[in-house]
């Protein structure tokens, strides 16, 4: 798998010029919480590939040492696309043993166009889309 993971590297670290920054959308509150936030906020959109697809927004204290950095709009956030993929079917918002990462030879179509965030309740929530609009 090294060589394919070498491939998605070099497909998601194309220029800016050649790839559109994902486009994010702050609640009122997200936006005075990232106010008060020291530094940017470390946003990792996961995409997990099983017997279904599913999407999470993380904010890990570091990205995961195989995430990719990707572009964002708005300079407070450091933004990471993660895929993985699983060996067995897993359903559901659980965490899920066993990640792989899932080499995608080429990246860039499943990377993110957009990404909410939201703080309730003390905590940061998000998620993101591939609106047709931005394509």
């Amino acid at each position: 798998m090294g060589s394919s993971f070498e491939d998605v590297k070099g497909a998601a670290n194309q220029p800016r010029g050649r790839r559109r920054p994902i486009q994010v959308q702050l609640t009122a509150a997200a936006e005075r919480a990232l106010t008060m936030h020291p530094t940017p906020l470390l946003v990792e959109l996961e995409l997990l590939f099983s017997c279904l697809i599913r999407k999470r927004v993380r904010f890990p204290d570091t990205p995961h040492a195989e995430a990719i950095p990707v572009p964002g709009t708005d300079p407070r956030l450091i933004l990471y696309f993660y895929p993985v993929g699983t060996k067995v079917c897993a359903i559901g918002d659980a965490d899920v043993a066993d990640l792989l990462t899932f080499p995608i030879r080429r990246v860039t179509p499943f990377i993110p166009r957009a990404v909410t965030l939201d703080y309730r309740k003390g905590h940061w929530v998000g998620d993101f889309f591939y609106p047709r609009e931005l394509l």
